[in-house]
C-alpha cells in the first residue's frame, strides 16, 4: 500500500488528508494535483519520473497541461518541503524528476 505519512526532518507529509505539517509550525494544505505528484514521485522512487509520464499519471493521456505546469508545481513542492525539498526532489536533467532520499551531491 502507497505510504499513507512521511516523516522528514522538517516537516510531516499527511496523503491522508493531504497536508504537509511543519515540525514547528502551521499545517499547509497545497493544491491536491500538487500533493499527487508528490505521492507519485514518492511511490515510484527511486525511479526518474519524466514530465509525460507525470502528465499521464496525473491528468491523464487526453488531458495535456504544458511542460512549464510540471516545473511550476516542482518549484512549489520544494518550497512547500522547504530544505527537505532541495534535499529529495531531484531534477535530472533531461530525463525528469526523482524522489531521492540520498543527499544529492550536485
Amino acid at each position: 500500500a502507497p505510504l499513507r505519512e512521511i516523516e522528514l526532518s522538517s516537516c510531516v507529509i499527511n496523503f491522508t488528508n493531504m497536508s504537509v505539517r511543519k515540525k514547528n509550525g502551521p499545517i499547509d494544505y497545497p493544491p491536491v494535483t500538487d500533493m499527487k505528484i508528490l505521492q507519485l514521485l514518492i511511490d515510484k522512487s527511486p525511479r526518474i519520473l519524466s514530465r509525460d509520464e507525470i502528465m499521464n499519471e496525473i491528468w491523464g493521456v487526453d488531458k495535456n497541461p504544458s511542460v512549464r505546469t510540471i516545473d511550476n508545481i516542482i518549484v512549489r513542492l520544494r518550497q512547500l518541503l522547504g530544505d527537505d525539498g532541495e534535499k529529495h526532489i531531484r531534477s535530472v536533467r533531461g530525463v525528469g524528476y526523482q524522489w531521492s532520499l540520498e543527499e544529492s551531491h550536485e
